[in-house]
């Protein structure tokens, strides 16, 4: 079951605090949060409603069009040239990549819209009379503030920490943080606070519970190189929790198959009937023989291509290596060949959902759900913290259970540098495509130099590790004047 955002007063309650977008409207069509957190139902309705805007309609926090942002500036894909005029290829290789670009300004405002409407609900909520499951409720309305924040802050260091509702005014006077280290403190005790309060099975599909909030918070803590927090977590959902490895790896990411047993977090989405130039999500699509592009159009089809570096980095035999084809075979047996710019490319398949390839959703337009944290990554983490901190004698019983579903020969024998080694490729094969290489590389500081080993011809220098603060931002905030990341 998909969840709705079926509480249009919950969004004007939001939209009337704190957001430039909104300062056209006239106040008195918005409804006083004051007056809205009356009953519990209110309450539910509030958390529930938060969910939409990482979900449907809302391709900039997390469609297809995000993809645009995470995968296409390392060292996994490379991206043939669009059929329109768009500069998602120029941003792939550093040349159209500062204050101004609009992927930038997109995810930066998108997220902080989030942590607003978050904020709104989390003071509603919490300043109600004591009911059943109202702290949950308050913790998960925390967990996605945390989720939002954790994006931010790898993404651009240093921002404005807002904990609170403001309005337009106090928004406008807030100016970035002194350092990261107040935005971690942040999401760390938001995040603890739903391992306390989150339910252990969520009330419906894509709701956060505590099994969600502590992978994120070993995530969290793995970032911060904070190793034994790492493995204690993360051991804590693999032994603990209800989740499970499937058994076939491409199960995982059926779209028959939606939050199933391996996944921890999923975010949902839904097909906006209603409106058919939005979308509820877009997988991305792959382009055929023939000279049309399959699924998005001749200007939106087949964008990413797997890297050389990528392909030939699998180990013979690797099962995964196989969602990677210059090919696909619908349901009806019919080969579809993949074909672009005089060669066979290969595209990734892994998030391609089949009603794409038989025709039966439109072009820009999928109710296909985005997994963000599944038990593969969380044993993959696991892996890591333990032999950062006590070496891969334990690491491996993480690490082999990930391979074997694989079909890979398990490890052993290995030097604590070796294991590291091992275990960051394992990371590439098992996650290509889940949106996570590009915020590894970032963590383990080679970003630059795997981006050029795959696209020389890239502009990326050290700098380019953070994002500039939007000018946009800077235009409406005269806190954030003068403070901008350096280089750019």
């Amino acid at each position: 079951m998909k969840i709705h955002n079926y509480l249009i007063a919950f969004a004007l309650v939001t939209a009337s605090v704190g957001c430039d977008d909104f300062l056209e409207e006239d106040p008195q069509s918005f409804i006083n949060p004051g007056n809205f957190f009356q009953t519990e139902s209110d309450a539910q309705a509030a958390a529930i409603a938060c969910y939409d805007f990482y979900g449907s309609g809302n391709p900039v926090t997390f469609g297809w069009w995000r993809d645009f942002t995470y995968e296409a500036l390392h060292d996994d894909f490379v991206l043939r040239a669009l059929g329109n005029a768009n500069n998602v290829r120029e941003q792939a290789f550093y040349r159209d990549f500062g204050p101004a670009t609009g992927n930038i300004s997109d995810a930066y405002f998108s997220h902080f819209r989030g942590i607003n409407a978050f904020n709104v609900a989390i003071d509603g909520i919490s300043g109600m009379e004591e009911f059943e499951g109202k702290s949950a409720l308050v913790a998960e309305a925390k967990f996605l503030r945390a989720y939002s924040y954790f994006i931010l802050v790898r993404l651009f260091g240093r921002i404005p920490l807002i904990e609170e509702p403001l309005g337009v005014n106090e928004v406008r006077e807030i100016p970035r943080s002194a350092s990261v280290e107040p935005v971690y403190d942040l999401i760390i005790a938001d995040l603890n606070e739903g391992v306390n309060n989150l339910w252990e099975t969520a009330p419906a599909p894509g709701r956060a519970t505590r099994w969600a909030a502590m992978g994120l918070l070993a995530k969290v803590y793995l970032t911060r190189e904070n190793w034994g927090e790492a493995t204690s977590l993360a051991a804590q959902v693999i032994n603990e929790g209800p989740h499970e490895l499937l058994p076939v790896y491409a199960d995982i990411f059926s779209d028959r198959n939606e939050n199933n047993a391996e996944s921890i977090f999923e975010l949902q989405m839904e097909i906006e009937l209603e409106r058919a130039n939005q979308v509820g999500n877009w997988p991305r699509g792959i382009g055929p023989a023939g000279g049309d592009d399959f699924f998005l159009g001749p200007n939106w089809g087949g964008v990413y291509i797997a890297s050389d570096d990528l392909l030939e980095s699998f180990e013979p035999g690797d099962a995964r290596r196989d969602l990677i084809s210059t090919s696909v075979t619908k349901a009806d047996g019919t080969l579809v060949e993949f074909f672009a710019d005089g060669a066979e490319p290969n595209y990734p398949l892994k998030r391609v959902p089949s009603s794409y390839i038989e025709g039966t959703e439109s072009n820009n337009n999928s109710g296909y759900n985005y997994i963000y944290l599944r038990l593969g990554e969380v044993y993959l983490m696991a892996a890591e913290a333990e032999n950062e901190a006590n070496g891969p004698a334990d690491a491996y019983q993480y690490i082999n259970v990930v391979r074997e579903r694989a079909g890979l020969p398990p490890l052993a024998g290995l030097s604590s540098e070796a294991f590291r080694t091992a275990v960051r490729a394992e990371r590439r094969h098992e996650l290509y495509d889940e949106r996570k290489r590009y915020f590894d590389l970032l963590r383990w500081g080679n970003l630059v130099e795997r981006t050029l080993a795959v696209k020389p011809e890239a502009l990326i220098q050290d700098f380019h590790t953070l994002w500039p603060i939007p000018q946009s931002a800077a235009d409406r905030n005269p806190a954030l004047r003068g403070d901008q990341n350096v280089g750019y």
